[in-house]
């Protein structure tokens, strides 16, 4: 059956065919709605790196791969996050989904993409490419340990004017972070619907953080982001240790970083040896493991 199979980008009015043939591979929505807010929302989605397979008019599959710079071994390098993966139950174990990677890397490899990366089974995913690389970084707080807080704050939407800062304070969260996507200057990918994204400002008008529900936190001022923790009381946060907020705003005696490597932290070399140094100075100690902050909530988890 898999010779028959047509892959290609995703075309206008393929929407609706996508969302269905997500929804039954996982058999729950939340992949889907991955699918709509990145072509909604994240301002790099490209539907010709939106894969889709076709037997004859049936939609049979779907790969999302959505442009991404990410940060490695203090460069920044063209990537291509992999999320979610899709082919429908009764096509499943024919090839499809390797077809569509397959598609997705050699589109990648023409367009200069460095890497493609991705959380995944790790009995798949090799026989397409990939190899453990990153991990699951975090900073584990004892919330009962936390002071009450001394400062009240304002907490409203990001708007235009707050994307210098938001731009300062994710590279200087994650610019030392191998595997950290960097984001953009485009509102969207600060404000995305249905996201509890907050500025927090001081009552005379200060700048204090931005969140991401509770799970991520920038600032700029240690003193100022220790009072919104202690106002989000949150038991785990998903950063990294080399970056700004576990080297400026936590104690150790309520809170601790660290990064682990994960065997469903994958990366395919879309160009030839671009992970070898990185995997050098992991293996030797000089580089803790990378960690991907994805742009979702969601995709945290997978």
């Amino acid at each position: 059956m898999t010779a028959a199979i047509d892959i290609r980008g995703e075309r206008p009015g393929d929407e609706d065919a996508i969302e269905a043939i997500v929804t039954s591979a996982f058999q729950r929505k939340e992949e889907a709605n991955i699918v709509t807010l990145m072509r909604t929302c994240h301002p790099t989605f490209d539907p010709r790196f939106s894969v889709t397979a076709w037997a004859g008019e049936e939609l049979v599959g779907h790969t999302l791969f959505t442009p991404a710079r990410i940060r490695l071994m203090g460069q920044t390098l063209p990537a291509l996050a992999v999320a979610p993966v899709a082919t429908a139950p009764d096509w499943q174990r024919q090839g499809i989904g390797g077809r569509m990677l397959a598609f997705g890397h050699d589109l990648g490899r023409r367009e200069g993409f460095a890497l493609a990366f991705l959380c995944g089974h790790p009995d798949y995913y090799p026989r397409h490419g990939y190899k453990a690389c990153h991990g699951f970084g975090k900073i584990d707080i004892d919330a009962e340990k936390l002071p009450q807080p001394s400062v009240e704050f304002r907490r409203l939407p990001a708007t235009a004017a707050d994307v210098l800062w938001l731009l300062e304070r994710w590279a200087a969260e994650w610019n030392d972070v191998d595997f950290g996507w960097l984001r953009g200057d485009d509102l969207r990918e600060w404000t995305a619907p249905y996201i509890n994204t907050l500025m927090w400002w001081t009552r005379d008008g200060r700048r204090a953080a931005y969140t991401i529900g509770k799970r991520l936190l920038l600032a700029d001022d240690p003193d100022l982001a220790r009072q919104v923790l202690f106002t989000l009381k949150p038991t785990k946060l998903e950063h990294h240790p080399a970056g700004w907020l576990a080297r400026n705003a936590i104690d150790t005696e309520w809170a601790k970083a660290a990064v682990a490597p994960s065997t469903a932290a994958m990366a395919c070399e879309l160009r030839e040896g671009v992970l070898d140094d990185y995997l050098r100075a992991v293996e030797a100690g000089d580089r803790l493991t990378g960690f991907t902050p994805w742009p979702l909530p969601i995709l945290a988890s997978c």
